[in-house]
């Protein structure tokens, strides 16, 4: 598993240094923190998500489970089908 730290993060000062002090008030590392942080965004996301996958996995022509392997690995999702008209599901991402 990727090791991740603060530092690999572009935070504001401001939200740095609260996220550090928060944590720490909290008595957990900042390492555990952000992990607990990052997993509860994706737990809250996670159907939002899969409704923008589902959509972009009809819109190229793969399954859906193709699509998030692609996604995952970086890869090319090649070229939308032609004609695809699908609207696009609204993401209400704060980040």
């Amino acid at each position: 598993m990727p090791r991740l730290s603060i530092s690999s993060f572009e935070l504001g000062d401001h939200d740095r240094d609260w996220f550090i002090v928060m944590s720490r008030l909290g008595g957990r590392s900042i390492r555990a923190n952000l992990s607990s942080v990052v997993g509860y965004y994706v737990r809250r996301r996670k159907q939002e998500y899969q409704e923008i996958l589902e959509y972009t996995a009809r819109k190229y022509g793969l399954t859906v489970d193709e699509c998030f392997q692609r996604l995952l690995k970086d890869e090319d999702l090649g070229t939308p089908i032609d004609g695809f008209s699908e609207p696009t599901p609204e993401n209400q991402d704060e980040g």
